[in-house]
């Protein structure tokens, strides 16, 4: 029976464990200009010490006009290469698989990054500023398909081993996904997940077959049916795994079939997820305990468990989890210090960590 310990071998690459750290955006880390700065590359290699199986970096946007914040990592040019692979050193170093998720914020574009007549998202909308963003035009999308495919290429050259195209949280892709902001009468608008498999299908054209194309998905569009639908559709697209989350709507869908109720309703969108796919799923949300992370394994849940504030709390996590040492907790926050203002972290203050 396999546990949070085992071995899982993902295209050519063996990962050591079932543990990921997910995508954590530490803004405050950044100057604002797209490049990895030293505390970047500090604070991922004391993510890293804890030997997670894959560790996968922060939302890094595609395009210059489509940040979700001013302060976000960049991959839309040669330039940011060098220290992305810094980055990559940095995980590969404790043996972890390397991945880097890329990002086009869409209507969440923010309006200090790029001038509104730059913004676009699937259909025109109006967002919660009141401002009307309008819809992207269809050499626009092919544009924003040429940039993931390029997101990629830079990626390959940083080292990673592979990308995780972000197509949840309302974001850009899964602005194409909701049925509420997707309203468009051509053929993106009659098929809401045919800029998720274009981009797929390029990225997947333009790389060598070793590398990984994953996708984050929001698997709550617009219910759990649906997203189930959208999964199978990746799927076949040929992503070679999904890590679920929500997307453009944070509710639980009416039709959520809840597995193991000592889990949140979007760790179980990945439980039900897994049992309609043949590719590895990751799920996530509110797994702070290591022996959660262990019963998904073990119980067949997912192939992988993600835990975003355990190991910020706690790096070392999975190796203090096997040896039985008392592990330094979350103190669950109401909102989390590292995403808000990465003001220093309480948990980690009490027990007396000074990290990056």
């Amino acid at each position: 029976m396999a546990d949070l310990f085992s071995s899982f071998k993902l295209k050519n690459k063996e990962i050591h464990n079932r543990l990921v750290y997910p995508p954590v955006v530490r803004f405050g880390l950044s100057k604002g200009d797209g490049f990895v700065t030293e505390e970047n590359i500090e604070s991922y290699k004391y993510m890293s010490s804890g030997e997670a199986g894959i560790v996968i970096v922060e939302a890094t946007c595609i395009s210059q006009n489509g940040r979700l914040r001013k302060n976000q990592l960049g991959i839309w040019g040669d330039e940011f290469i060098p220290g992305l692979s810094k980055i990559a050193d940095a995980i590969h170093e404790k043996g972890s698989l390397a991945l880097i998720q890329i990002h086009h914020a869409g209507i969440k574009t923010d309006k200090n990054s790029a001038a509104i007549e730059n913004i676009f998202t699937a259909s025109s909308f109006e967002d919660k500023d009141g401002v009307v963003i309008r819809e992207a035009s269809e050499a626009e999308l092919e544009k924003v398909i040429e940039d993931f495919v390029n997101a990629s290429k830079r990626a390959k050259a940083a080292g990673f081993d592979g990308v995780e195209i972000h197509g949840a949280h309302g974001y850009l892709i899964s602005q194409f996904l909701s049925h509420n902001i997707n309203k468009r009468e051509d053929e993106y608008g009659k098929d809401k997940a045919l800029l998720g498999k274009k981009v797929i299908k390029a990225v997947k054209e333009n790389m060598d077959s070793d590398f990984i194309v994953g996708m984050r998905l929001g698997a709550n569009e617009p219910d759990l049916k649906g997203g189930i639908e959208y999964a199978k559709t990746f799927e076949k697209a040929g992503v070679d795994y999904l890590h679920i989350s929500s997307n453009f709507s944070t509710k639980e869908p009416e039709d959520m079939e809840i597995i193991d109720d000592e889990f949140s309703w979007i760790a179980n969108l990945g439980f039900n997820i897994k049992k309609h796919v043949n590719i590895p799923v990751i799920c996530v949300f509110g797994i702070d305990k290591p022996e959660m992370a262990d019963e998904v394994i073990k119980k067949g849940y997912a192939d992988f468990a993600a835990s975003a504030k355990g190991l910020l709390c706690d790096p070392m996590w999975l190796s203090k989890y096997k040896t039985g040492d008392k592990i330094n907790p979350c103190l669950k926050c109401r909102v989390c210090s590292f995403y808000s203002e990465d003001k220093p972290c309480p948990a980690r203050k009490k027990a007396g960590i000074v990290t990056p």
